[in-house]
């Protein structure tokens, strides 16, 4: 075996194993929302998902920028639309055809609620509420916001927005002074690193949770490691020995890190986000928990996952205010089994055929299915 693998150029080829994560980081989640007793951090699927998003749209970003010196952005939006906009509107109409039918009706801000997740910004509604993410877990279901969730959805949106332009603003200026990209994309990821506690202790915990300046960290994590890999940086095949480490820690911070306290309250979620990338770059490279993750049944939650996350939350409330418990087998199992067949029938029939509509020929990407 060679000492090095995947360059650069092969880095936005297709690789399971990153659906698999996906898959992973769902099923964190969904464990964590239903309310079992021994996943106590769950939310870490979520910080997953950002520090992969990060990695991904940054690989499609640079490598665009590095082949042809110039990147889309307007064509980089219009993929991101057609990628969120379809699933998402899908969930926030069927969440008002759920109120019209008597459902939700107890849930206070309604209306900023819907507003906030149809426009993108849901995280800082939840913090004008003066709303911890606790605090969503320790009321009635039916008092519970069925779009809450979208809040992580916002701050992904959000970097979305900025990102692409400060990316390759970045890129270009470091490359006309002659000096690394990486080293512009490391410096900000350690500044929002030390933002992040900053604005815990100014601001207050439920800010370090839900303000995007502090949550930036996660994503830039992974758009430092893809920046290094875009310029240059190879993956020594021993890499793989670090799989199955990383991906225990992932599995054990979701278990053990404390469900109202902790990292995420006091903005220290970037330094664990290194966990994550670590998990991500390892997979570069053949071994054991690569093929572990690119299982077909992995790779197809994988694929579904955005979808997986947008539903799950209304129908866990829906099951909860109904007299469902969630966290027995027999709950979890109906309740992971309505969300899989909504997110079938979005994905197969709304999502995928919008998205082929649109998509030219080659110019899909494995970054259009990096978002959660």
């Amino acid at each position: 075996m060679t000492s090095s693998t995947d360059t650069p150029a092969r880095s936005l080829a297709h690789q399971p194993a990153l659906d698999g994560i996906r898959a992973l980081a769902s099923a964190l989640v969904l464990c964590f929302h239903a309310g079992f007793g021994w996943m106590h951090g769950g939310y870490f699927g979520v910080s997953v998902f950002f520090t992969l998003s990060g990695f991904l749209i940054t690989m499609l970003l640079l490598t665009e920028l590095q082949a042809g010196g110039t990147v889309s952005l307007r064509r980089f939006y219009a993929r991101r639309l057609r990628r969120l906009l379809p699933a998402s509107t899908a969930c926030v109409l069927a969440v008002l055809a759920a109120r019209a039918l008597g459902e939700f009706q107890l849930v206070a801000g309604f209306s900023a609620q819907m507003r906030g997740a149809v426009a993108q910004v849901s995280n800082w509604v939840q913090l004008a509420g003066s709303s911890s993410y606790s605090a969503l877990f320790a009321q009635s279901a039916a008092l519970v916001s069925p779009v809450a969730h979208y809040w992580s959805l916002a701050i992904e949106e959000q970097f979305y927005l900025l990102w692409p332009v400060v990316a390759v603003a970045l890129a270009r200026r470091a490359r006309r002074a002659g000096r690394p990209v990486l080293r512009p994309f490391a410096l900000l990821t350690a500044l929002c690193a030390l933002v992040a506690p900053a604005i815990a202790v100014v601001a207050g915990p439920d800010a370090a949770y839900w303000a995007t300046p502090a949550r930036l960290g996660e994503m830039l994590v992974g758009a430092t490691a893809a920046a290094w890999l875009v310029n240059g940086g190879r993956v020594p095949a021993r890499t793989r020995y670090l799989a199955p480490p990383a991906l225990g820690a992932v599995v054990a911070l979701a278990v053990l890190l404390p469900a109202g306290s902790g990292p995420a309250y006091t903005g220290w979620m970037t330094p664990l986000a290194l966990v994550s990338v670590v998990l991500v770059l390892s997979l570069q490279v053949p071994g054991a928990v690569r093929s572990a993750l690119s299982l077909r049944p992995v790779v197809w939650l994988g694929t579904i996952s955005y979808g997986v996350y947008l539903y799950h939350w209304p129908v866990f409330l829906l099951l909860r205010q109904h007299g469902w418990q969630l966290a027995r087998p027999g709950g979890f199992a109906v309740a992971a089994g309505i969300t899989l067949a909504v997110s079938v029938v979005s994905f197969y029939a709304l999502e995928q055929p919008i998205r082929r509509c649109h998509s030219a020929p080659g110019r899909t990407y494995v970054v259009a299915g990096a978002t959660m």
